[in-house]
């Protein structure tokens, strides 16, 4: 028996001696938080019926140890607002920035950006992401309303009136649908098209969708004749897109 109680103080002193010489459990430590800082970073709404205004609150916070002043917010687009409730914010402090979207003519997934500057050279960013589905009575009530019309023309009519190049034109009025290298995004793919004129059909008349309505002026778009073309001969010059 004592033989025994030996033998079980010795294996219980080798395992004390195995706990003791365990390494420390490390504690992580978080990250501190940049001076100015928009909570959430990414904010998801989920469905937006089309036509009905996406709204979002963000936390814009002060971590700084003075106060500071907003002087500068951007968004992605025109179709996008963004208004704080208040331009100072005092230390460890923070204000609300409510975020609307005009959904007019949007279809899927939708990204807003925000970008927030303050006075002391500060910047912090967010994104606003939701999806936008079918609003029947938008149809039911006739009240469509194209990508012309609205908030929406400070991007997609105003920008295009003067432009006369074809990659300044397709920049400004196509690359936020099209995707900027003309491979698709929200919209089907341009690169790849042979034909110049289905390319000039397209543009000028239209897909009979508010999301694609004819840009030529006869159709009530920004686009002259001489637009479209010079557009799309550079469109149908482009080579298909490089398999991955």
């Amino acid at each position: 028996m004592v033989k025994i109680l030996s033998i079980l103080f010795v294996v219980a002193s080798v395992l004390l001696a195995c706990v003791e010489q365990k390494a420390p459990i490390q504690v992580p430590i978080d990250k501190p938080l940049p001076l100015l800082h928009i909570q959430p970073e990414v904010y998801r709404l989920g469905d937006i019926k089309e036509g009905e205004t996406a709204i979002a609150t963000f936390l814009v916070r002060n971590n700084h140890s003075q106060p500071i002043e907003l002087v500068d917010i951007q968004t992605s687009c025109g179709c996008t607002a963004a208004e704080p409730e208040s331009f100072v914010i005092m230390p460890n402090d923070f204000t609300q920035l409510r975020v609307t979207v005009d959904t007019t003519a949007k279809q899927s997934n939708i990204k807003k950006s925000i970008t927030v500057k303050d006075s002391l050279g500060n910047e912090a960013n967010a994104l606003l992401e939701f999806n936008v589905v079918e609003n029947h009575h938008l149809s039911l009530n006739r009240k469509i309303k194209g990508i012309f019309d609205g908030k929406c023309a400070s991007c997609h009519f105003e920008p295009l009136l003067k432009q006369q190049s074809a990659a300044k034109l397709y920049a400004v009025g196509c690359a936020m649908c099209h995707g900027v290298d003309a491979e698709g995004g929200y919209a089907p793919k341009l690169r790849g098209y042979a034909s110049e004129s289905a390319l000039k059909t397209i543009i000028s008349n239209g897909v009979g969708k508010p999301q694609m309505p004819g840009f030529s002026q006869k159709k009530g778009g920004p686009l002259t004749s001489e637009q479209i073309t010079v557009l799309s001969k550079w469109l149908a010059s482009l080579p298909e897109p490089v398999q991955k």
